[in-house]
């Protein structure tokens, strides 16, 4: 008995020894310890090869975290099949594949400093036009205030116009034809917000990109509010994924604080599959908000997101005007919404074959589409107006009732 006491006794203090060696490094490069025995060898063996599993783990682990939070959102950089010339076209394919991310990030989050947000704020650029007349280019990262040197003051009306994918705000005709309009009828302060650094790739890699675009004009039109221009008299347009973008900043303001918004037919591939854009409306994204749809294949499926939801043509899902793009059914609308400055582009009668997706507005006599009308107010709702395939497009007369308008 005492033998076999001394004997366990013995073993228990050859594996200390071993540990021991282990964890100071003493042992030979084989795993072998001085004086440790040839049955120490397992143990030590089997504490080396879990302590190299963490590791691997660990790598591996690290591996993961770095793919989902720098390439996950650059993964559609070739996507869509389309020409690079097509400046309003998409591949209506695309909103299978690319969703945008969540919306739910806290409204202040765009302040904090991010050195991803960084990147954007050195490449998308901000165009301000006083008198008809280019008067600054900046960027957020520049280190002034961004109405210095513009003629611009805080107490004018301000305009901000959002183009769509694959343009920019200098050689686009509708986004020149704008400014011309805002500047006769509106006056005031007119800015474009021209990201074109990433709208000019593919569509599925700026769908990706939504949450750093819409960061960068959400600091904006803070930045602009610091610098003492109220919500009250800001006005803002966007286009495609111009719409999408103003209508989000929009919501994230809230309180229905924004003077208006307007905006041409909102893109749908990318959002129209997302779970937080199908049950989220704008009706709260400024005092007013006019949206207006002329297609199906690019314009979203959900029209009935905002106050006044405008179907043009054919229920809102074509133009008979459409031809190749850009000025497809998509493409026209913003052609449409430059005419409607001028022209009368008329409410009418719900056709029969268009299928109601909302309440249908009630209207007061020559109701109008676009900027010009004044008793936005007064109607909420889906409204219908027909085109025509000739230029100007408008159709002044009332097929359901001819003499409404005389």
């Amino acid at each position: 008995m005492r033998s076999r006491g001394l004997s366990w006794v013995s073993k228990t203090l050859l594996g200390v020894v071993a540990i021991v060696g282990l964890l100071a490094g003493s042992g030979p490069a084989d795993g072998q310890l001085v004086g440790a025995g040839p049955r120490a060898r397992p143990l030590v063996n089997r504490i080396r090869e879990r302590r190299l599993e963490r590791i691997r783990l660990r790598q591996e682990r690290f591996a993961a975290t770095t793919t989902t939070t720098t390439t996950q959102e650059y993964a559609f950089d070739d996507y869509g099949p389309g020409p690079r010339t097509d400046d309003y076209g998409m591949d209506v394919e695309d909103e299978v594949i690319v969703e945008r991310g969540p919306t739910s990030e806290p409204l202040l989050i765009a302040t904090k400093p991010n050195r991803r947000r960084s990147q954007f704020e050195e490449r998308i650029l901000l165009r301000f036009y006083h008198g008809g007349n280019l008067t600054k280019t900046t960027t957020l990262n520049d280190d002034e205030r961004l109405l210095n040197d513009t003629n611009c003051t805080a107490d004018e009306r301000f305009a901000l116009v959002v183009h769509g994918w694959r343009e920019n705000c200098y050689e686009v005709p509708w986004v020149k034809e704008l400014r011309n309009n805002l500047q006769k009828f509106r006056g005031g302060c007119i800015a474009c917000m021209d990201y074109s650094a990433y709208s000019s790739g593919g569509y599925g890699g700026l769908v990706a990109r939504f949450r750093d675009i819409r960061d960068i004009l959400l600091r904006t039109v803070q930045q602009l509010r610091y610098e003492g221009v109220e919500y009250g008299r800001m006005f803002l347009f966007g286009f495609s994924f111009g719409a999408q973008l103003v209508l989000d900043v929009g919501n994230r303001i809230g309180s229905n604080e924004l003077e208006a918004i307007d905006t041409c037919d909102m893109a749908g591939p990318g959002f129209d599959s997302d779970r937080m854009f199908k049950q989220t409306d704008f009706r709260a994204a400024a005092k007013n908000v006019q949206c207006i749809h002329t297609s199906i294949d690019k314009g979203t499926k959900f029209p009935n997101k905002c106050h006044q939801n405008w179907r043009m043509g054919q229920c809102g899902l074509r133009q008979a005007a459409a031809g190749p793009p850009p000025l497809g059914s998509h493409g026209l609308c913003p052609v449409f919404y430059n005419l409607a400055f001028e022209q009368q582009f008329l409410a009418q009668p719900k056709a029969p074959e268009c299928l109601a997706l909302g309440e249908v507005a009630t209207y007061p006599r020559n109701y109008r589409m676009g900027y010009m009308e004044n008793r936005k107010s007064e109607v909420r709702g889906e409204l219908f107006a027909a085109t025509s395939d000739v230029y100007p497009y408008a159709v002044y007369t009332n097929p359901y009732n001819f003499f409404e308008y005389f």
